[in-house]
């Protein structure tokens, strides 16, 4: 778990420099005897996977998520991993279906209450489909979108449910996708440009299916009904996985003080509880089974393992939250 966390926050914290230097080294070919050789021409090196900390510094990201699509799609819940509003709204109508064409995606905006957010994914779609796509697009965005610029680096302005943006189709820098889709809020199509060169986003670190994170929770994650964190827990970061039975486990952790963990972990327990369940008189109605937290040090901490049916529930409430 600290590698899983130490990873979150390494990437996609805003607070570290974007500053990357690429070269393309090429020897001389020309001038050699008859008995040389020239010189191969030396790989461009592989550029960095910086993609989700271009994507929260452009938006002032702090409350992110990475999800591994090509580790949730097979889950019996999938669908609903992805019930990312910017994705579902600004694709809405179109042949893209990020389960099947994603292979990840990040996702972050500056609070869950907040309607901005920016996405940035590695898809496996090919070349010649992007052109219908687009079009698609234009013709079921309401009022009408319109093609900001044509291949091979698309962009398209769409509209639905009342809320604008920019989606954009990137050629891939990296081996492991065929292209980047980046969908952005109206102000910021500039922002865009930030990607150009960037490796994508970085690999699972374990088994995890997807990670989040949020600084200063106690504000970032406040909206209707959820639950309240304590204003001592600074940061909370957290590793998903899927398990073959459709369930999930959620290890998840707090950074605090070692003065106040205890504290901090008992009212985020009562609070998730009081959040996520109903008091009938003597008897409490729960959605799910209490998830626990417990000082370990200056940190609380929950593992968390989740049956099939309260995977369904949580999502569907999450969706709710999102729309």
């Amino acid at each position: 778990m600290d590698d899983s966390l130490g990873f979150v926050q390494r990437s996609i914290r805003p607070r570290f420099g974007l500053a990357f230097t690429l070269a393309l080294s090429v020897l001389p070919a020309c001038g050699t005897s008859s008995t040389e050789v020239a010189a191969p021409e030396a790989a461009e090196p592989a550029r960095p996977k910086d993609a989700a900390q271009i994507a929260q510094n452009a938006i002032g990201g702090r409350v992110s998520a990475l999800v591994h699509v090509d580790r949730v799609r097979r889950h019996p819940s999938a669908s609903k991993f992805l019930e990312i509003g910017p994705i579902r709204e600004l694709l809405a109508g179109s042949s893209f279906d990020p389960l099947r064409d994603v292979e990840r995606v990040f996702v972050t905006g500056p609070s869950a209450a907040d309607q901005r957010a920016l996405v940035f994914a590695e898809h496996n779609v090919e070349p010649e489909r992007i052109p219908l796509i687009v079009k698609e697009m234009v013709e079921k965005s309401e009022p009408r979108g319109e093609v900001l610029s044509a291949g091979p680096e698309w962009r398209v302005h769409v509209s639905k449910e009342g809320r604008g943006g920019v989606v954009a189709f990137l050629p891939s820098q990296s081996r492991d996708a065929r292209g980047y889709v980046v969908i952005v809020p109206e102000d910021l199509v500039a922002a865009i440009d930030a990607f150009e060169n960037t490796g994508g986003l970085p690999g699972p670190t374990g088994e995890e299916a997807a990670k989040f994170f949020a600084e200063e929770p106690s504000a970032t994650l406040r909206a209707r009904g959820a639950p309240r964190i304590p204003p001592g827990v600074k940061t909370l970061a957290g590793d998903i996985f899927v398990r073959p039975d459709g369930g999930v486990i959620v290890d998840a952790v707090g950074q605090s003080s070692a003065e106040s963990a205890p504290q901090d972990a008992e009212d985020l327990t009562k609070s998730i509880d009081d959040a996520t369940s109903v008091g009938i008189g003597i008897i409490r109605i729960r959605a799910f089974k209490p998830v626990v937290f417990k000082p370990s040090g200056d940190r609380i901490v929950t593992h968390h393992v989740l049956s099939p049916s309260e995977v369904d529930t949580i999502l569907s409430v999450a969706a709710s939250f999102v729309r």
